[in-house]
Formats: C-alpha cells, sequence, structure tokens
C-alpha cells in the first residue's frame, strides 16, 4: 500500500491544532452567573467624582440641566461601570448576598452605590438622546429598568430603592419618547420592547414577611438592646423610655399585635384592590395605637409605614403606564402629523384611579394626567411629553 506522507503529517498537525484550540476554548472559565458580582465590579469601576461632579451627574439624570462637556467627560470616566451595568443585565439571577442573620443590623452598603450608578446610566441616555441618538438614550432606559428589577425585594429598603430607580428611568423615558415623537422606527422599537418585556413582580409583600420573622426574634427581652436600636437608633430618650418599660408580658403582647397587623396588611398590599380603598385600610391598620399602653407603643413603633411604601409603588407604575401611553400617542402623530384630540382607546391606565388618564394637548406637546390623587402628596400627578 502507498501513502503519501506529506498530506498525512499535514492532516495529523491540523488535529492537533483543531484539539489544542477546543481544550483551550473549554479551558476558558464562564462569566459570573450572578448579575450582583458583575453590579458589585460595576460600583467599582465608578469614577472617584468629587461632589461637584456627582451633583452635576445629579443634576443632568434628573433633567434640571442639559448635559455639558464637564458632564460628558465625567460619564466617558464610567464608561466600564456603565459596561459592567450592560454585561449584569443580561444575567438571569441576581443575588446581593445580604446577611439575613444580622437582622436589622444587617448591612446593605450596595444600595446607595445602586442609586448612583443609576444616576449615571440616566445621565448617559440623557446626553445620548440630546445628542440626537434617542434609540441609544431609550435602550439605557430599559437598562435602568432592568437594574431595578435586580435590585430586588429582599427588604423593604431595597424594594422602595428599586420602584426608586424604576422612577428614574421612565421619567427619562418620558422625555426622551417626546424628543423621539417624529421618528417612527424608534417609536415602533421601542413599543415592541416595553411590550415583551416581563411583568414587574416586586412588591413589599416579600419583603415584610421577612421583617415581620425579624422583628418577632428581635422583640425579646434577651435582644432588648437590639429592638431599642432598631426602633429609636438616633433617638436617646425613646432608647431609654423602651428599656425601662419592657418585659416579658410587655413584649409578648407587643409581638401579637404587631403579628395581627402586619398579617391584615399582607393580603391588602399583594391583591388588585383599588388603591384608594387600599390606602385607606392600611393607613387605618397603621394606627390606633394607645400611648399609655408599653405594648401597644412597642407595636407602632416596629410596624413600617405600609400605606407609603404602596403609595410610592403606585406612583411608579403611573410613571411606567404614562410612558407606554405616550409612546402610543406618538406613534399616531407621526403616522397623521398632528396629535391626536382625543385619547386613543386602549391605553395603559392610571393607577391610581383605574381609569384612563386624562389627555391634553399643549402648545409644546401633550400631557398626561391622573384621575385620582396620590393621597400621600393629596396631589393629582401628571406627566408632560414635549413633542418635537
Amino acid at each position: 500500500m502507498r501513502t503519501n506522507s506529506g498530506k498525512g503529517a499535514v492532516g495529523v498537525a491540523l488535529l492537533i491544532l483543531v484539539s489544542l484550540g477546543a481544550s483551550r476554548a473549554r479551558a476558558i472559565p464562564p462569566d459570573p452567573d450572578n448579575a450582583a458580582l458583575l453590579y458589585y465590579q460595576a460600583f467599582l469601576s465608578l469614577a472617584e467624582l468629587d461632589e461637584g461632579e456627582r451633583t452635576l451627574i445629579r443634576e443632568v439624570s434628573g433633567g434640571e440641566i442639559d448635559p455639558n462637556d464637564r458632564a460628558r467627560e465625567c460619564i466617558q470616566k464610567c464608561r466600564g461601570a456603565i459596561g459592567f451595568a450592560k454585561a449584569a443585565a443580561q444575567v438571569p439571577t441576581c443575588n446581593w448576598g445580604v446577611r439575613f442573620s444580622q437582622g436589622f443590623d444587617a448591612l446593605m452598603p450596595q444600595l446607595a452605590h445602586v442609586r448612583f450608578l443609576a444616576f449615571v446610566l440616566v445621565a448617559d441616555a440623557r446626553t445620548q438622546a440630546a445628542d440626537g441618538n434617542y434609540r441609544g438614550g431609550l435602550e439605557r432606559c430599559l437598562l435602568i429598568d432592568t437594574l431595578a428589577r435586580q435590585v430586588g425585594d429582599d427588604t423593604l429598603v431595597s424594594y422602595l430603592v428599586s420602584i426608586a430607580v424604576r422612577h428614574l428611568g421612565h421619567r427619562c423615558m418620558i422625555d426622551v419618547v417626546g424628543k423621539a415623537s417624529g421618528d417612527v422606527s424608534v417609536l415602533r422599537w421601542l413599543k415592541d420592547e416595553l411590550a415583551t418585556r416581563p411583568a414587574w413582580n416586586l412588591t413589599p409583600v416579600r419583603p415584610l414577611k421577612i421583617e415581620m420573622e425579624i422583628a418577632l426574634d428581635v422583640m425579646q427581652m434577651g435582644k432588648l438592646d437590639a429592638f431599642a436600636r432598631a426602633v429609636a437608633e438616633s433617638d436617646e430618650p425613646m432608647r431609654a423610655k423602651i428599656l425601662n418599660a419592657a418585659n416579658e408580658d410587655v413584649l409578648a403582647r407587643g409581638r401579637a399585635l404587631y403579628s395581627q397587623r402586619i398579617t391584615s396588611m399582607l393580603p391588602i398590599i399583594g391583591s388588585s384592590m383599588p388603591y384608594e380603598q387600599a390606602h385607606a385600610q392600611l393607613e387605618q391598620l397603621s394606627g390606633g395605637f394607645d400611648p399609655n399602653d408599653a405594648a401597644s407603643t412597642v407595636a407602632g413603633l416596629m410596624l413600617p409605614a405600609i400605606s407609603r411604601v404602596h403609595t410610592l409603588g403606585t406612583r411608579s407604575e403611573a410613571y411606567v403606564n404614562a410612558a407606554r401611553a405616550g409612546v402610543e400617542i406618538c406613534l399616531r402623530k407621526a403616522g397623521s402629523g398632528k396629535l391626536p384630540t382625543t385619547l386613543p382607546a386602549g391605553l395603559p391606565k392610571d393607577p391610581f384611579s383605574g381609569q384612563d388618564f386624562q389627555y391634553e394637548r399643549t402648545d409644546g406637546g401633550f400631557v398626561l394626567r391622573c384621575h385620582g390623587k396620590d393621597l400621600d402628596k393629596d396631589v393629582m400627578g401628571g406627566f408632560k411629553f414635549a413633542v418635537k
């Protein structure tokens, strides 16, 4: 049998190279499967800005001032952090590593960094929109929405930060949608993106259940110092009053009353009950504590302001629904050349009332107003779209 030694050598070499390449590929470890690890790296990558620069970023993100050269330089310094945030948004699991065993003493330093990272992302969104890159700005708004979801609801504080970040992103989205009102392709893309995003599933229910377990555990004579710190850390007279009045009977009755109130609140905040009705019931459950009864005082001090938490969640939902409704209205304008005279049917509703938003055309665009009041501020919210 005859063989071609040259061709055989080449074939063997190719097999070795392919094998080595496959081995190297398999040897490269995967990227993190926990988004929190990437966010922690984003925090470390944020530029060390001075107080004036941090204030500038916050002002740009809030729409108080237009992006200027100094703001652009600050955002450029944070490009590494933005890159980590984009990577984190692609990872479905996000576990921040909260030390629940520490109870109310658990530290969550990441939340302050989350807020400033959100300011940077929104400032970048507004800068891109100011430069005419509306899609780029809106992509940042969607990234902020993902960050808000990933902040999670491990505790009431983390839940509140999540809806604050969500609120920040959708307020920016409303402004960018107005600027992009003549760009049909961008508006249609955004409409599709919003329609296919997963439902918002963060509520105060989970963190309130966790907090109840921690509170019931700490309302014990053996943990009285920790309890006093939790409810009156900076109020020395109140701490002293608690420590002097507490005994086994007082704490037992306080635990029972606190547990009863929280247990009654949970089905309300987890339901689809109309906002005004839910707010009234939560307000009633939050009050009525007897100042002359030590057990009642103990329960009242531990109880969080759940009606306020519920309102903040509803307000955040109002911004989301207004943004989605505004996209549809701007699409109608792009199609006909003018804003509709009345509100189109089938748009997302005002969550404060459950009704359609009030729609009003203005010289500079249009306004969507809530029918129902924000009962904590005693105002009816409005969302202004400055149409370009």
